[in-house]
């Protein structure tokens, strides 16, 4: 198609930058041994980790190939390959977690939105016939292979490398990246046409920790380091991206995933839960000057205490940027749950800012895997009784979304698992089934 030519033509050139401006030394040697979980309190002043070893001459030549990366893309004038005046979703997958993204595509349709999704995969050995080539077409949803753009300029693009190359090689203006256990609760479409995306072109959401960038990054990228307090570290579940705001950002933040693993996921994590792409997207924005916005209320665990008295912590919620902004100017407004409003639409009463995705991240959603006892699950508490795994009771379920999204994610997983015959055994359609029964049809 002549979209592909576009995208290969962009990579060939692109990809000579990358590999011409790259750290001609040895990769830095990770730091060890720390721990870097530490919850993030806007309150506490923290000193700001100093972990990494360098030597003088990695300094110089980290520092003089990132000037030079950047004022190529400043000067080449690259126009990012993608459609105008397209909006979608864009996530990566492959192997198992295409049957995740699967499940998290069902959960976006169930909101009512119809917004495209592309499923980026790394190569012919993660495309599954049936779920790519039936299932996902019906979802308006298509899988694409990496590999097809890149043709010979390959390099090493693993893991974490993939996200950054979904964003730059979508053919959305407009992009919604998911991780493929992340789903929208509402149809996302709204979040598109408000600030703080309207503004900015780019909002991320936050983890749970303190930043823990390395002295040395801001040294090489020529920025300020702020102060450990200002934002949490980042949680790059979901991303907003305009990609015609934010051109030579994405740019730079395919550098940052480029040289990711050996240089930039330690120089701006230290070794810190999650380590990889989640801050590449913040700093190659701030590094170019350019406007961004982060989510101020704090990710919200959700799970259980077991009966044998552990947290089970099972997905993370994170909130509306729109209420959020609107909320962060109330007197008061201190990042966690400002108050409960009535939603109308319900008439329950819900958090406000509300909780807006769900990012599903332990224990994924395989269906294939996820209702045996003998694979780590939270839907057996500790005595092996099926039990909810976001919340106590229906109750609490209900005052924290206005609506009963756990009891819907699981209606979905059985509706799917036992229509699709050729990916899912009639054993897991009736697992799912039992679940559904033991769980959700008892409950006063």
């Amino acid at each position: 198609s002549p979209f592909l030519t576009q995208q290969r033509e962009f990579w060939h050139r692109f990809y000579q930058d990358l590999t011409d401006c790259g750290p001609k030394c040895g990769p830095l040697v990770h730091p060890e041994g720390i721990d870097l979980a530490i919850f993030w309190d806007p309150e506490v002043t923290r000193e700001r980790p100093d972990l990494l070893n360098m030597t003088d001459d990695q300094l110089r030549e980290l520092t003089s190939a990132h000037k030079s990366f950047v004022s190529h893309i400043q000067t080449r004038n690259y126009s990012l390959p993608y459609k105008k005046g397209t909006r979608g979703i864009v996530t990566t997958a492959g192997g198992s977690y295409l049957r995740n993204a699967l499940v998290s595509i069902r959960m976006l349709r169930r909101t009512g939105s119809k917004l495209p999704v592309e499923i980026f995969l790394k190569d012919k050995s993660e495309f599954d016939d049936d779920l790519c080539g039936h299932i996902m077409p019906k979802l308006n949803a298509k899988c694409l292979l990496l590999t097809d753009i890149f043709g010979a300029d390959q390099g090493s693009i693993e893991n974490y490398q993939l996200k950054i190359m979904a964003i730059l090689f979508s053919s959305f203006e407009e992009v919604l990246m998911l991780d493929s256990d992340c789903f929208p609760v509402y149809d996302p479409n709204v979040l598109f046409d408000k600030p703080p995306f309207t503004g900015t072109g780019l909002v991320l959401w936050p983890d749970f920790w303190y930043p823990s960038e390395s002295p040395l990054f801001f040294q090489i990228a020529g920025i300020p380091p702020p102060a450990l307090t200002d934002r949490p570290s980042t949680e790059a579940g979901e991303i907003l991206y305009s990609k015609r705001l934010h051109e030579a950002s994405i740019l730079l933040a395919a550098y940052y995933n480029y040289y990711g693993p050996g240089f930039y996921y330690p120089l701006q994590s230290q070794g810190a839960p999650g380590e990889g792409d989640k801050e590449t997207f913040l700093w190659s924005a701030i590094a170019l000057g350019k406007p961004m916005s982060s989510v101020d209320h704090k990710v919200f665990a959700l799970g259980y205490k077991s009966k044998a008295g552990e947290w089970r912590g099972s997905a993370m919620a994170q909130f509306d940027p729109a209420e959020d902004l609107d909320a962060s100017k109330m007197p008061g407004y201190h990042r966690s749950f400002v108050s409960n409003i009535t939603d109308f639409r319900t008439n329950i009463t819900r958090a406000y800012p509300r909780a807006f995705f769900m990012h599903v991240n332990f224990p994924k959603i395989d269906p294939q895997t996820v209702f045996f006892e003998n694979s780590w699950t939270t839907v057996y508490d500790s005595d092996l009784k099926q039990r909810r795994i976001w919340h106590h009771d229906k109750e609490s379920a209900l005052a924290f979304f206005g609506f009963d999204v756990e009891h819907e994610l699981w209606r979905e997983v059985r509706d799917m698992v036992c229509e699709y015959k050729n990916t899912f055994s009639g054993e897991v359609c009736m697992r799912a089934k039992n679940y559904l029964n033991t769980v959700f049809n008892t409950e006063v």
